[in-house]
């Protein structure tokens, strides 16, 4: 069976921008050593003392781009610079040795010519990228990102939009420079190595061209031009939905100048819930797949895996409940908060009275440390075995968010590490960003920050897997998933079948169950310690669904459509110590279809995946 990672093997992950840098640097210099030997052999000595002259110089400087890069990580600005000029010096070197009058005269000698056109251009495009780029980017510090004080400094902000906007601009002369070649009568090599370096240059593009926008626009979300406010839901994967769990505790965190401060915090109590109509309009195929009470409790307005739908739905809630304007809304869950927790250190939660619906109550007689260790459990399962009471358990919430906020704006944070935390979270579908202003939400696409499934299956082809507790209980702490999917569009693309595998284990014993407190396990609609579960499964974009098994067991399901694609609940019950598995199959549309991939629902284990897509390089 293929694994996940093998279907990926040759293909590179999007990093970050600084991290890009690694691609062109050592992956140009290689290559032009390649070259380099090359023309030495077709021209003779003195050309050939040339490039073994220029060959020496990217020896040298091969090194120093690995080093320059982690420099500019660790926010050694000092180091880098000096890292960046020796290495600029060396590529310098190697365009000079490649860019002599006997050089330029031999490239008009068929044959041989535009070879060393193409060595000459080659050597130029590292140099520039090393000026251009580089040594630009040893300016930039990810320390600007995070705050101090409190605020983020907007100068900084603007000053590495400039530095971005430079990078681009040498990557874009770099692209022009490198398609202007004439490829006829290149030789093996030289063509080859070409290829690879344009490809390097061609990677960078659509990496630096959405930055430079990125960050053109982060001054005004940060409120340069007057406040913004971004409503924080924290899910509790303890009770799960769609995009992760139940959405019970929410913070208005506003921006105004760099400045940044909670201004409002909520729970679901706050809103008005058990509504006999939806507090908005909801779409039809919404509304046929999960019910219309998405709009009518805050607590199910997640259970769609389009976060886009659920910020739509929580804007109105907020609207009707505080009136507040939001610029967008923005969801994390606790173990997005454990990461976070890695980049800023531990979180104080003081021994102080707490605030519980006008009362000022002591709820400990010591402080709580919150560390990236015990984030997870703390606040989704040994919470409700210390506060029985919901009222407190939501102003603890309140304490919590609030401690760690501090501790996040103190300016201890680690720049890189919380760079590394938030992409993480990105990754595993922890963090999401649904802006009010269209301009923004079209730069956040449809990537996994977006929260948005793909539109098409050009680039991707998306299958997903989500999970919603009907059982009102905070069991799926327990719950172990893990998925699988296969697809046979490569071996039959005109009628593709994809089959999406999940198998669910309730990891409580039957001797656990009578002792879990009632939040936990309420045993109001089932067995305690029995998680009732919808599995949601989506197939393509334009699939339909064929067939549906429960542990091998032919049932009766009913397919719809949602998000383009074909779409189906199922119910399953777990009792304790209990495993099912369930699989939904689809037929998909004949057309080119994109490298196979699973979405799930964030749980608070992790989960495995497994994908086959058979005939697929």
């Amino acid at each position: 069976m293929t694994t996940r990672a093998e279907l990926r093997a040759e293909k590179k992950p999007r990093r970050p921008l600084l991290r890009s840098f690694r691609f062109w640097i050592p992956v140009g210099i290689v290559l032009l050593l390649l070259v380099l030997a090359v023309a030495g052999v077709l021209v003779g000595k003195p050309i050939y003392d040339r490039a073994m002259s220029a060959k020496t110089s990217l020896e040298k400087a091969m090194p120093l781009a690995t080093t320059a890069k982690n420099q500019i990580l660790a926010g050694d600005t000092e180091g880098a610079k000096a890292t960046a000029a020796e290495l600029s010096s060396l590529t310098a070197d190697a365009r000079e040795q490649t860019d002599g009058g006997m050089w330029k005269s031999l490239e008009w000698v068929p044959f041989v010519g535009p070879n060393l056109h193409a060595v000459r251009t080659a050597a130029a495009v590292t140099d520039d990228l090393v000026t251009g780029a580089v040594a630009p980017a040893t300016n930039l510090s990810l320390a600007a990102l995070t705050p101090v004080d409190g605020a983020i400094n907007l100068a900084a902000i603007t000053d590495m939009q400039a530095t971005v906007t430079q990078a681009a601009d040498a990557v874009d002369k770099a692209a022009t420079d490198l398609e202007a070649i004439d490829h006829a009568s290149l030789i093996p090599q030289v063509e080859g190595a070409l290829a690879q370096l344009t490809g390097a240059v061609d990677e960078l593009q659509p990496l630096l061209g959405p930055a430079k926008e990125i960050i053109g626009v982060l001054p005004a979300a940060l409120g340069a031009d007057g406040p913004r406010n971004y409503l924080t839901v924290f899910q509790n994967n303890a009770e799960s939905r769609g995009t992760g769990g139940n959405p019970a505790a929410i913070v208005m965190i506003t921006a105004d100048q760099g400045r940044i401060s909670i201004t409002q915090q909520a729970s679901s109590a706050n809103f008005s819930n058990e509504r006999p109509t939806p507090v908005i309009d909801l779409d039809p195929e919404l509304e046929a797949l999960y019910g219309d009470k998405v709009g009518r409790w805050i607590s199910d307005t997640t259970m769609s895996p389009d976060f886009r739908e659920s910020a739509r739905i929580i804007r109105a809630y907020w609207a009707e409940s505080f009136g507040t304007p939001v610029d967008a809304v923005v969801s994390f869950d606790p173990v997005a908060l454990s990461y976070l927790l890695r980049a800023t250190g531990p979180a104080i939660i003081p021994a102080e009275p707490i605030d519980v619906d006008g009362v000022e109550l002591q709820l400990f007689e010591e402080q709580i440390t919150l560390t990236s260790e015990n984030a997870v459990p703390l606040l989704l399962n040994e919470v409700y075995w210390r506060f029985p009471d919901g009222r407190v358990q939501d102003a603890f919430f309140a304490a919590a968010a609030k401690s760690v906020f501090e501790v996040l704006t103190a300016g201890s944070t680690d720049p890189k590490a919380l760079v590394d935390s938030l992409a993480l979270a990105i990754d595993e579908n922890r963090l999401l960003y649904s802006p009010s202003d269209e301009a923004e939400a079209a730069l956040v696409g449809e990537s996994k920050l977006s929260g948005r499934l793909p539109s098409t299956n050009s680039e991707r082809t998306l299958v997903g897997v989500y999970m919603n507790d009907f059982t009102q209980s905070k069991l799926d702490y327990y719950m172990q998933l893990d998925v699988a999917a296969t697809s046979t569009q490569c071996t039959t693309p005109d009628s593709p079948t994809f089959t999406t595998t999940a198998t669910l284990a309730n990891t409580i014993t039957p001797a656990q169950a009578p002792e879990l407190p009632y939040h936990i396990a309420p045993a109001r609609f089932f067995d305690r310690g029995t998680v009732a579960t919808y599995v949601v499964f989506y197939g393509p974009v334009g699939s339909t669904l064929t067939s549906v098994t429960i542990d091998g067991q032919p049932v009766q399901a009913r397919g719809v459509q949602h998000l383009g694609r074909g779409a189906v609940k199922v119910a399953i019950e777990n009792a304790p110590g209990q495993t099912h598995t369930v699989v939904a199959q689809f037929a998909g549309e004949a057309g080119e279809y994109g490298e196979l991939d699973i979405q799930h629902t964030p749980m608070v284990r992790s989960v495995s995946e497994k994908l086959t897509a058979e005939g697929c390089s």
